[in-house]
């Protein structure tokens, strides 16, 4: 699929064993981003290339350090990388948002391919554009909007993933098709089984379904100029909070696949959503088995997330509901409304 942003062309690829028939142009140099679990992958990546180096980062957020961001560059640059080479994101996605931004700021932009292997990275964190790195704790607060030219994602790579890391990257496949895909609603409800054992044509066609849904965002809002492409924030408000609120221990598709739960509570008990949503909602989630441990959570921590949110504007946060199984309105709510309804939903 090749999707035109502007100026640029961000060609994605998805199959099978799809790398190992990629040609890269092999009359430049790549500089490799990786993190220690894709370690055994590497080879399948630097077998077709003649001239690479490649670059360990730490696991987990520490990737994301501004420091490491600085590391990086002071190594490009000793080692000559110019604006005719590339950067390779190989991993999930705090390695895509490292990436990006690199690539985005050295030299005023150089040439990105992403290579995600997590079913999260595939769906939603390689796709998009966003990117950054964080500073003082704050996470993101450094970033840019800037595409790769080609994401690659092999599905053969999710095999080797622990079985929470697919459950991981299908609540975002879920927020697509609840907020924008009755067609995918119902592939999730009448194909779990073949899914959950990966079954390579079940599996392409949720990723294919779910880049598509978020490409067409990106291609209508690509830099949040228009309020449209906050519709993929479905469930990330109180989400958020509770990755927040659980110092990350839940992991970021848990905790927005809880977070969509408690916003469609909230939009029924505001009488903006028919009650029958929120059923259909909880009815997804429950059926993947996708739970979490509300002891996890420090509330007080959540709810300071919940209050520093960056959506804020003054004392109201939108949030984007489903009126309907593929269809939403955004609308904005008071801080203490969602504050209140967070409350009550993590109790």
């Amino acid at each position: 699929m090749i999707y035109r942003l502007n100026d640029k062309e961000v060609n994605i690829i998805i199959g099978k064993d799809v790398l190992n028939n990629i040609d890269l142009n092999n009359d430049r140099k790549y500089f490799i981003i990786y993190q220690n679990n894709v370690w055994d992958k590497i080879k399948i990546i630097t077998s077709k290339i003649k001239n690479f180096d490649i670059y360990n980062v730490p696991d987990g957020e520490m990737a994301k350090d501004v420091y490491v961001a600085l590391n990086i560059i002071k190594d490009m640059v000793k080692k000559e990388f110019t604006r005719k080479d590339a950067i390779i994101s190989f991993g999930g996605g705090t390695v895509s948002d490292l990436s990006g931004f690199l690539a985005s700021v050295y030299m005023r932009g150089i040439d990105l391919i992403n290579i995600p292997t997590t079913l999260l990275s595939m769906v939603d964190a390689s796709i998009g554009g966003k990117n950054g790195v964080n500073f003082q704790g704050i996470k993101n607060v450094i970033g840019t909007f800037y595409q790769p030219s080609m994401i690659i994602n092999d599905t053969s790579f999710l095999y080797s993933l622990p079985y929470n890391e697919i459950l991981n990257g299908l609540g975002e496949v879920i927020k697509y098709s609840i907020i924008m895909d009755k067609n995918l609603y119902n592939f999730l409800i009448n194909n779990k089984e073949k899914i959950l054992k990966l079954d390579d044509e079940n599996v392409s066609y949720i990723i294919n379904k779910s880049v598509d849904d978020k490409m067409k965002i990106v291609l209508s809002d690509e830099k949040e100029t228009n309020g449209l492409r906050s519709v993929l924030n479905f469930g990330h408000t109180i989400g958020h909070a509770i990755e927040s609120g659980s110092k990350l221990k839940i992991k970021h598709g848990f905790a927005i696949s809880y977070g969509m739960i408690c916003e469609t509570k909230l939009g029924v008990d505001l009488n903006l959503i028919d009650d029958k949503i929120f059923e259909m909602v909880e009815k997804i989630i429950k059926f993947y088995e996708i739970n979490i441990d509300k002891n996890d959570i420090d509330l007080s921590i959540a709810l300071n997330s919940l209050r520093n949110d960056k959506k804020r504007f003054g004392n109201k946060i939108t949030i984007p509901l489903p009126v309907d199984i593929g269809n939403y309105k955004i609308f904005p709510i008071e801080i203490e409304k969602i504050e209140k309804a967070m409350i009550e939903c993590l109790s």
